[in-house]
């Protein structure tokens, strides 16, 4: 179909000059001219309607399949992409939330464990549901934030992993203190009036 098309508009190409006109002969000293270009230019205008009505499904349906082929990739993409800026946002959460906590410092156990648990919760509270799932749940959001801190030598699985869970499966974590200080670190970081 597109080559038919193609071919069409080639032909018109090829066979139009500039003058869109054409002598047919002479007629005493006068010339006869059919003027064929404006009536290419009318069946051009007659043809538009039925033309459009047939090609834009066709380039629709076109386009409509190349979304289709790479949408799972890009939702795919954007989804981790999210889970990523969710676990940056839980793992600083969750080493402002704990005393003895910070950026760049190494993790002892007993500071890591609630460094996942509020990270986690802080997480379930905000996040939606679907990159919740799509991050493997709250197991799976304390397993990645687990991944992601610096922690020391004495440090497994079983020892920070494993009690940050249960906090998180038994509900220890208050997630109401989490809202209260997410609320407070705007407070906290706006100069007062009187500070310059």
């Amino acid at each position: 179909m597109t080559r038919v098309l193609l071919l069409a508009a080639l032909a018109l190409a090829c066979v139009a000059s500039t003058a869109f006109a054409a002598e047919l002969g002479t007629i005493g000293d006068k010339a006869v001219i059919l003027p064929w270009g404006d009536w290419l230019v009318a069946l051009a205008v007659s043809l538009r309607d039925p033309i459009l009505t047939i090609l834009l499904p066709i380039i629709a349906a076109y386009i409509i399949q190349a979304i289709r082929k790479v949408y799972p990739w890009a939702a795919l993409f954007l989804t981790q992409r999210r889970v990523e800026m969710m676990l940056e946002a839980a793992v600083g959460f969750g080493l402002n939330a704990v005393s003895g906590a910070a950026k760049g410092k190494t993790l002892s156990v007993n500071v890591a464990v609630p460094v996942i648990a509020k990270g986690t919760q802080y997480v379930i509270d905000t996040a939606p549901p679907a990159v919740i799932k799509a991050a493997g749940g709250a197991d799976g959001i304390a397993a990645r934030i687990f991944r992601k801190l610096d922690l020391d030598d004495h440090a497994s699985e079983a020892a920070v992993l494993v009690p940050a869970q249960e906090q998180i499966a038994a509900g220890t974590v208050d997630a109401d203190e989490l809202r209260r200080m997410d609320e407070m670190t705007p407070a906290l970081m706006t100069p007062a009036a009187g500070d310059s």
